[in-house]
């Protein structure tokens, strides 16, 4: 039953395309800006990254995008310099907004996922009694309204209700009383409400500044942890609950009109200090634990450029420094994440009511050193991670 209590402290999986398991890249236009765009975001995924922009664009709209994340994640380890590759996956994560704006008024509603993603270990790595498997999922579905007060002040307000899902998996060993490794399982889902709000402030000589939060979310999580053992062992399981809170998100964005040029810089800052700590409790006791992670907040950088070349073609580009709120002391395989620097490029293409929008991601980890306990390994943690966008943009 350790086992499982260990299983049970890893609710955080994925090598994700923002701090932690944050996924920021929830448009391709946005993506290709270094997702610095909340003070220019002009299409309907404004739902996510400030809806105070959605009126400043009149009638019916409507974006439908696809991540493609394709991951690279290994790990050294300290004492024998073997690496260990994770297995390779790609991660698709598409997303929906639409938005409907009469005079100065706008209804919106996004459906998306900016939590996630999962990692996956081969089954006899040197970690394999921490962790095999670890996968979290989050679908939000956020309706929001926003108000246009006048020509220099607009806002917009949300509520998002989150579905999500865990699933763990790690093998147990045995070889102590000479019998093959067993394995251990838990799966939970569980639900939240949060909100989002925005402000958008047009500012002289063609300057627009921008303030965004979406809150916390806790979550309550409710499954079962499985024990599968070999022969002649009884395997058994408990019902099993844990509670965490997703953090919160602050952007501030500076925009800047010069000519067909868009210029933007952000600073993101996320509340990762929700997962200091939590506690899981189960029916039978057995479970019951308090985990410490000490994960801290951690501000964001982003910067991006905009140029509409032609009415049907623009290019844009954009860097991001994107630091890690996890420390070296609670960094493990579930999680082997570091700071990352964010290049992107984009572009659009069409005229008229349709677009299509299309970008591109490379994200640069920088080598993360574990010094978790010696039950579990230490070593080196590396990454690198290629996204591609796509998004279908109808706006009339």
């Amino acid at each position: 039953m350790q086992n499982i209590i260990v299983l049970l402290s890893l609710v955080a999986p994925g090598t994700a395309s923002g701090a932690a398991f944050l996924i920021y890249n929830q448009d391709a236009r946005a993506n290709g800006m270094g997702m610095a765009v909340a003070s220019s975001i002009d299409n309907p995924s404004a739902v996510f990254y400030n809806p105070a922009q959605l009126p400043y664009r009149k009638g019916f709209g409507g974006s439908f995008g696809n991540t493609v994340i394709i991951p690279a994640t290994y790990f050294e380890d300290s004492r024998t310099g073997k690496k260990t590759y994770a297995k390779a996956a790609t991660h698709r994560l598409p997303s929906v907004f639409i938005k409907y704006t009469e005079k100065d008024l706008s209804f919106g509603l996004g459906v998306f996922s900016p939590f996630g993603l999962s990692t996956q270990w081969p089954d006899n790595w040197t970690g394999k009694y921490a962790i095999t498997f670890a996968e979290i999922k989050t679908t939000f579905v956020n309706p929001v309204i926003a108000y246009r007060v006048n020509d220099f002040l607009s806002l917009g307000f949300g509520i998002s209700l989150v579905q999500s899902s865990v699933t763990m998996k790690n093998a147990v060993d045995l070889s102590s009383i000479g019998l093959s490794d067993g394995r251990a399982s838990l799966k939970g889902d569980g639900e939240g409400v949060g909100y989002n709000a925005g402000c958008t402030i047009t500012l002289p000589a063609e300057f627009t500044l921008a303030f965004t939060y979406r809150s916390a979310t806790p979550i309550r999580y409710k499954g079962k942890a499985s024990l599968y053992m070999p022969p002649p062992l009884a395997s058994s399981a408990t019902r099993a609950s844990t509670r965490i809170t997703l953090p919160f998100l602050a952007a501030f964005g500076l925009a800047k009109d010069v000519g067909p040029l868009t210029l933007e810089g952000d600073i993101l800052y996320t509340g990762w200090s929700s997962l200091r700590g939590y506690s899981v409790a189960s029916d039978d006791k057995t479970a019951d634990a308090y985990y410490s992670k000490k994960w801290r907040n951690v501000p964001s950088f982003a910067f991006g450029f905009n140029y509409r070349w032609t009415k049907s073609f623009e290019i844009r580009g954009g860097y991001m420094h994107d630091r890690s709120p996890v420390p070296a002391q609670t960094l493990g395989p579930e999680l082997p994440d570091a700071t990352r620097n964010i290049f992107t490029l984009g572009t659009t293409i069409g005229n008229g009511p349709f677009k299509v929008d299309l970008g591109y991601q490379a994200t640069f980890f920088e080598k993360a050193d574990s010094t978790r306990s010696a039950a579990l390994p230490r070593g080196t943690y590396g990454n690198f991670a290629h996204l591609i966008f796509v998004s279908l943009i109808y706006n009339r």
